[in-house]
């Protein structure tokens, strides 16, 4: 089972660097960027976005956007 995060953080020339180092330890995505915000893309377990949410909390976050928990069963043979 995974879980999709977008996350859109208002984040000026100061913040970016430390913004796209969090990301990079996630293995997230930015998928958006603009001149005073980021939109960042996120999956995995409800536990790994929980932890980025915690960590992201530092930063004005503007928008939050959760699938909740969603799966497929695998074809073991």
């Amino acid at each position: 089972y995974r879980e999709l995060l977008l996350i859109k953080v208002n984040a000026g020339d100061e913040e970016r660097t430390g913004i796209k180092e969090i990301v990079d330890i996630y293995r997230a995505k930015i998928v958006d960027l603009s001149r005073g915000s980021m939109i960042i893309e996120l999956t995995g377990t409800p536990e790994k976005l929980n932890g980025f949410m915690d960590v992201m909390s530092v930063y004005d976050i503007a928008e939050v956007c959760r699938t909740g928990i969603t799966g497929i069963e695998a074809n073991r043979q």
